[in-house]
C-alpha cells in the first residue's frame, strides 16, 4: 500500500526525470554533433584544362562558378564538403583536403591525396 501511495505523490517527478535522462541519452549519442555539421559546395574558379590550377585548393570556393556540374567526369566543376574543411574566406583548406588532378582526356578533374578531414570525396564534374 505505500509503494502506490509513493508512485501516486511523486508521480510527477519521476516523469520529469524519465524526461532529462532521455534527452541527455540522444545529446551523448551524437545526434547534436550531426546537427552540427553542414555540408556546402566548393565551386572550381580556375581553368579545368589546366592541372595545377584544378590541384590548387585557393581556386575552390563557396561562389557559384556558373558552369552546370552534372556529374560526367571530364572537367572540374564542383565538390561537396563539410563546412569545417574551408578557410576563414571560405576557399577549401589544403590542410584539411589536399588536391590533385588527373587528366580526363578533355581536361582534369580533382583527386584527394591527403588533408586531415574525414570528409567523404564528393567532387561532382562536368563535361
Amino acid at each position: 500500500m505505500n509503494i502506490i501511495n509513493f508512485i501516486k505523490k511523486y508521480a510527477l517527478a519521476m516523469v520529469a526525470v524519465v524526461t532529462v535522462l532521455s534527452f541527455s541519452a540522444f545529446k551523448v549519442s551524437g545526434v547534436d554533433a550531426q546537427q552540427k555539421r553542414m555540408t556546402v559546395a566548393v565551386y572550381f574558379q580556375g581553368n579545368p584544362n589546366n592541372a595545377t590550377q584544378v590541384a590548387d585548393e585557393s581556386l575552390w570556393n563557396t561562389t557559384p562558378n556558373g558552369q552546370t556540374c552534372n556529374f560526367t567526369n571530364q572537367k572540374a566543376c564542383m565538390q561537396l564538403v563539410e563546412h569545417t574543411d574551408l578557410t576563414g574566406s571560405n576557399t577549401l583548406d589544403p590542410a584539411k583536403i589536399n588536391l590533385g588532378s588527373v587528366s580526363s582526356g578533355v581536361g582534369y578533374i580533382p583527386t584527394r591525396i591527403g588533408g586531415s578531414s574525414s570528409t567523404p570525396f564528393t567532387p561532382i564534374n562536368r563535361n
